[in-house]
């Protein structure tokens, strides 16, 4: 039987729960992104909101940086899957904005898994073919894939953003003294910087949008050289 409008409202936001599910097995737990050479310097501690070294300041810089550009691309792949064109090039322009190796490395072990996540459970050619992509960042994957399944552009964004900042703070976990109250308070508090950088995906066009956020990109450089490691990046 045919699902009711209603029902299918019901059901995108069902999967796009699940696509943007923090703990989704892409290999997102095993990144931190820098942030673990950070900690390791001592640039970021899980002090108050307030201070310039606190993870809630970090991340809210983030978004409005690194995190910004991804989200605009992923705003970019999410309409081309509505229009059904390519995202080659989304891919080689996300490559050449992240200059640390490991940085964007993660971000296409990333992109590769969710395609092939998302072909295996909404078949359909058009996943298909996102799945067959040899350079795929997460960030065109997601946007994409929401797109192919018609889940509205800026629930698409927000739920992007959303999963890389608790992606972070799920680190930042591991990393740091940080309970879980101390990090449902981070997440949660960062819902209005969300918004507001999904509001500034509306009006950047992806071949403008930049952002200068020497600090991760440096900490994803000295990753490989510190004396332990706990992530892969």
């Amino acid at each position: 039987m045919p699902l009711s409008q209603q029902e299918l409202s019901c059901l995108s936001v069902l999967q796009a729960l699940q696509l943007a599910d923090s703990a989704l097995p892409v290999g997102s737990l095993a990144h931190s992104f820098g942030l673990e050479a950070l900690v390791f310097d001592e640039d970021i501690e899980p002090a108050a909101q307030s201070c310039p070294t606190s993870l809630a300041w970090y991340l809210e810089d983030s978004l409005s940086e690194s995190l910004l550009v991804d989200a605009v691309f992923c705003r970019e792949a999410h309409t081309r899957a509505v229009q059904g064109a390519p995202v080659f090039d989304l891919n080689r322009q996300t490559s050449a904005r992240r200059m640390a190796r490991e940085s964007r490395e993660a971000s296409l072990t990333m992109g590769r898994r969710l395609a092939a996540l998302a072909a295996a459970l909404h078949p359909s050619p058009a996943l298909a073919g996102l799945a067959s992509l040899e350079e795929l960042h997460h960030s065109v994957a997601f946007g994409y894939t929401f797109g192919v399944l018609a889940i509205d552009p800026d629930v698409t964004v927000s739920a992007f953003l959303h999963q890389c900042v608790l992606n972070t703070i799920s680190a930042a976990q591991r990393l740091l003294p940080l309970g879980q109250v101390g990090a449902n308070r981070i997440a949660w508090d960062l819902k209005p910087a969300i918004l507001r950088a999904v509001e500034q995906t509306r009006g950047i066009s992806y071949e403008d949008v930049c952002s200068f956020a020497a600090l991760p990109e440096t900490a994803s450089m000295r990753h490989c050289c510190l004396p332990t490691r706990l992530f892969i990046s």
